[in-house]
This record gives structure tokens, sequence and C-alpha cells, in this order.
């Protein structure tokens, strides 16, 4: 289950991936350190009621937008930054991380069930 602050930073990500808002461009409009945005984006900051009242000002959009509730928990960080590039060569790149990083992926869930099956054998 996705915490509050992982909540509103999904939240946040399609709202400016569908605004063809760049985070660096709301940090100015909130006159705040683009770092700031970023770790909220990505859930890594408590944010405050103040904050999310001056995104909400600034976005013109109600304060339930950000915390709907209706963003998959395996949301694909590739495909949300995919929103943000331009070029068709950025996009070609993307995809191929993409690739790299379900093999990824793919690759740990097999280790761990080689771990949980061998426990169970083990027994």
């Amino acid at each position: 289950m996705l915490s509050t602050n992982e909540l509103i930073g999904k939240n946040l990500l399609i709202i400016l991936n569908n605004r063809g808002i760049k985070q660096s461009e709301l940090a100015d409009q909130l006159n705040w350190n683009k770092q700031i945005i970023n770790k909220i984006v990505h859930g890594r900051k408590s944010i405050t009621v103040e904050e999310i009242n001056a995104i909400c000002k600034i976005l013109n959009i109600n304060i339930d937008i950000l915390l709907k509730n209706n963003i998959e928990e395996n949301i694909n960080p590739i495909k949300l930054f995919m929103g943000q590039v331009k070029t068709k060569e950025a996009k070609i790149g993307l995809k191929h991380a993409e690739k790299i990083m379900d093999m990824i992926i793919f690759h740990s869930e097999i280790r761990e069930n080689k771990e949980i099956l061998n426990r169970v054998q083990g027994d």
C-alpha cells in the first residue's frame, strides 16, 4: 500500500506530465528548491498541509486530486517519465530502459522464489 506521501507524489507527477510542466518549472513558480519537488514527487518528503495548499493553488486544482487513490501500486516509473521526453531517440532509450528494468525485476523474483523453495525443501 502506498503511503500518503507516495500517493501525493505519484498524483502530482501525473498532473505535471499531463500538463507538460517540468518539476523545475513548478519549483520556480512556488519559489522552492527543485530538489524539494523531486523529493515530493518520489514520496521521500513528508509534505505539509501548507505545501499541498501551495501546490494546489499554483496548479489550480482541488486537494482531492492529489489525494485520490486511483493509482496502481505497481506503477511503472519509466512510463511516468516517458511523458517528459520529447525526442524519438529519448523515447526509444526509455523503452530500452523499461525492458532492462523488467528483466531485473523478473530475475529478482526468480531469486526470491528460489530462496523460498530452498527453505521449504530444507524443512
